[in-house]
């Protein structure tokens, strides 16, 4: 049987009173068939294993032959098994989804909670009538969410030993590319989600004017501040009886962008350019080392603060925001930049400083933008003479890879 021409000859059957060009018509259409194909095979992964046939392949179970056979991921397999047997007893929401009421999506959400409660709650009755009601006027992702909280109503113990367990798989690694980026992995529970997401949300909005980062982009980029934030708040816990800070060590001539300097080290980073260590040495604590020709160190200054605390509350107080035009991040979240580097002449008093933040004073110093006043004392933005044009969009993964 060529199942190519059939699926072609029902398609059209499918399709016969819709124009060509009726795309979300089509599409709605070809995702109730597909909810019907999927409810049959849902109800056929069920009496196959119920039969045991799997074992004739030499299956060690209906899911390894269905991944196999079927050509299905593992979750896949678990889930259509798991609506098929549970049909049984959602004899009404079968009959909604042929009649195009729900979607196969629902009916899964509605299957895998009478399989939990099964396991954990075994006396519990659940109303088919009140869950279908539900399904109507909800998407799947709703439905979910409404279900643990039923579930949770009927055993709240059990809800709280799943989301322990989903908490105790969180993992996080960190790897270094040849380049010296950092790709970043992992997978936190729902509760930790909603905690990342909270702190980085805020963060990753447009700022100000000419912010045309994608959405990808702008989480990286909030990702990164959340932990230049951190380490600025001072609260991280102390290692080796200081506190978690970015060090740089650099010499007087990278420092001041003197031509044939050598790039500076930071820890945990390749070494770094002259613009960013400008950026960080506008608002940090400088020490000096003297070191003798032999490498040995003749002098080991005291720690200073470039701009000091009294100065800069002075600073938050009258700039209370982010400078850059339309950007309105607050001071907490902004580092004191010098309008002429100190570096370069530039005096670290109120009338050359400013309040920036993360962002634009990345954009400043590394990224080529000048800041500049006009004689209505208003800051003026100049973008970059060079051509720069970042990717429109994050790449995608497999292109990292």
């Amino acid at each position: 049987m060529d199942i190519e021409q059939l699926v072609h000859h029902f398609s059209e059957q499918l399709f016969a009173d819709l124009a060509p060009d009726d795309y979300a018509g089509r599409m709605v259409r070809r995702r109730q068939a597909i909810d019907h194909m999927e409810l049959g095979f849902a109800g056929d992964a069920a009496a196959f294993a119920a039969d045991e046939q799997f074992v004739n392949d030499d299956s060690t179970s209906p899911i390894e032959w269905m991944r196999h056979d079927c050509k299905m991921s593992f979750g896949t397999a678990v889930d259509r098994l798991t609506v098929g047997e549970q049909l049984l007893r959602l004899p009404k929401s079968a009959d909604a989804l042929a009649a195009g009421e729900i979607g196969f999506a629902h009916m899964s959400v509605m299957a895998r909670t009478l399989s939990v409660l099964a396991k954990e709650t075994p006396d519990a009755r659940l109303d088919e009538a009140e869950l279908l009601e539900k399904a109507k006027t909800s998407t799947p992702g709703r439905l979910w969410h409404y279900c643990i909280r039923l579930r949770h109503a009927l055993n709240a113990e059990a809800v709280a030993m799943e989301q322990r367990f989903a908490a105790a798989e969180r993992w996080l690694r960190l790897t270094s590319l040849e380049d010296g980026s950092v790709s970043i992995t992992g997978r936190v529970d729902s509760i930790g989600g909603a905690a990342l997401r909270t702190a980085v949300e805020p963060l990753a909005r447009r700022t100000g004017q000419g912010d045309d980062r994608c959405l990808e982009r702008r989480m990286g980029d909030a990702l990164v501040e959340l932990a230049t934030l951190a380490l600025d708040s001072g609260r991280l816990p102390h290692v080796a009886t200081q506190r978690p800070h970015l060090q740089v060590t650099t010499t007087l001539e990278t420092l001041r962008g003197l031509a044939g300097s050598p790039a500076a080290d930071m820890e945990f980073a390749q070494p770094i350019a002259t613009p960013t260590v400008q950026r960080l040495a506008c608002d940090a604590a400088i020490s000096r080392v003297i070191f003798g020709p032999d490498s040995t160190v003749i002098d080991a200054g005291r720690a200073r603060r470039v701009v000091s605390g009294s100065m800069r509350r002075a600073l938050n107080a009258r700039d209370q925001n982010c400078q850059w035009p339309g950007c309105e991040r607050p001071a907490t979240w902004s580092a004191a930049h010098h309008l002429v580097h100190w570096t370069q002449g530039g005096n670290t008093d109120l009338s050359n400083l400013i309040l920036l933040c993360h962002r634009h004073h990345w954009l400043v110093h590394e990224g080529g933008w000048k800041l500049v006043r006009a004689k209505d004392d208003r800051l003026l933005a100049i973008p970059p003479t060079y051509a720069y044009s970042p990717p429109a969009r994050a790449p995608d993964e497999t292109a990292v890879a």
